[in-house]
Parts: structure tokens; C-alpha cells; sequence
């Protein structure tokens, strides 16, 4: 039975600390890039006020990208614009798992970039075709499909915490071992 409470233990903690870690390093300006060399440049929620700023202009490559998005037709996507270093930031409201593998297909990281927004307004394509769609929030940030994203999608962060993850458990069956191993060698109260 212990074997079973440390694997649900083992198992609950990747489940946190993974996502955990790839939006803590995206927030703290890391850029955590994905398999496919796709980065996560920045989380943007109400109290973060830290999104990269507009350059002013339209890049070249920004109607490539426009195109790319509505040819995916993710429905997460609500925004792209230019930012300042020359990439182009792709604003979405749900990390769907065809996302940024179909990003990193027709382009690199230097790029494009990509900024989660989970507590934005209505999808892109929801925008372009002019729907009156209500959608739930649910449906506009797609808890599941982001949560396989961020757990699977970010290799750096997955190994460091499954490297963590062993670390500690090597401490922790050293020191079981130990208190096993002196339990037995006390003489038993008569």
C-alpha cells in the first residue's frame, strides 16, 4: 500500500510542478521554448504586466503568420502583433497541443513567439467570422488541452522536475532504509 500512496504522491506532484514550472519560468522572462522550437514568451494575467511591446509596425512576415493561424483554425488565437525584438506575438487564450507544434512546422523561434492569456475575451476565429457564439470559458481556454501542453510539450521542464523528482526520492528510500535497518537491530522489549 505505501508503494501505491508514493506513486499517487509521485504522480500528483508532476502533474502540479510541471505546468507550474514552464509558467513560472514564462513569466519570469525565461521564454521556456517547446519541442517543436516554439517559445512561451510571457503569461498575461491581471496583476503581470509583463507583455512584450508593439514596435508600431506590421512585419513583413506577419501576414504569413495571420494566415498560417486561420489556415490552423485554432480557436484559441485572439491577437498578433510585432513586438520590438522583431518576432511576432501570437496571442492565445487556450495552449492547444496542434498549436504550437503547427507554429514550429512553417516557422522558428526567432519568429514567432507565444503569449497564453487565459482570462481574454472571445477566440480570433470566433472575431473574423463575425459570430455572435457565446463561448464558455471552458470552451475559450481549453483547461485539458493546455494542461497537456505545458505538461508534455516543454522538455527542459519536464526533465528538471523529473530529475527533482528522483533526487528526492532517493533521499527519501536512503532514509526509510536507515530507520528500517536500525528498527531491526534493537532488541525487542521483553
Amino acid at each position: 500500500m505505501t508503494r501505491v500512496r508514493d506513486a499517487g504522491i509521485t504522480l500528483i506532484c508532476l502533474v502540479i510542478l510541471v505546468p507550474l514550472l514552464v509558467l513560472s519560468t514564462a513569466v519570469a522572462g525565461l521564454h521556456p521554448r517547446h519541442w517543436s522550437g516554439i517559445p512561451l514568451s510571457t503569461v498575461e494575467l491581471p496583476f503581470l504586466h509583463n507583455r512584450p511591446h508593439s514596435a508600431g509596425t506590421r512585419p513583413a512576415a506577419q501576414d504569413e503568420v495571420t494566415n498560417a493561424l486561420v489556415t490552423m483554425k485554432d480557436p484559441g488565437w485572439f491577437e498578433d502583433f510585432g513586438g520590438q525584438d522583431g518576432r511576432i506575438y501570437i496571442m492565445t487564450s487556450a495552449l492547444s497541443p496542434s498549436l504550437l507544434p503547427g507554429l514550429g512546422h512553417r516557422f522558428d523561434g526567432e519568429t514567432v513567439g507565444v503569449i497564453d492569456s487565459p482570462l481574454a475575451g472571445r477566440s480570433g476565429a470566433a472575431e473574423q467570422g463575425g459570430d455572435s457564439i457565446t463561448e464558455t470559458w471552458w470552451q475559450r481556454t481549453d483547461p485539458l488541452g493546455t494542461w497537456v501542453t505545458l505538461m508534455f510539450g516543454f522538455p527542459w521542464q519536464l526533465g528538471t522536475v523529473l530529475l527533482l523528482t528522483a533526487i528526492v526520492w532517493a533521499f527519501v528510500l536512503r532514509r526509510r532504509h536507515k530507520n528500517r535497518h536500525q528498527n531491526r537491530s534493537q532488541p525487542l522489549p521483553s
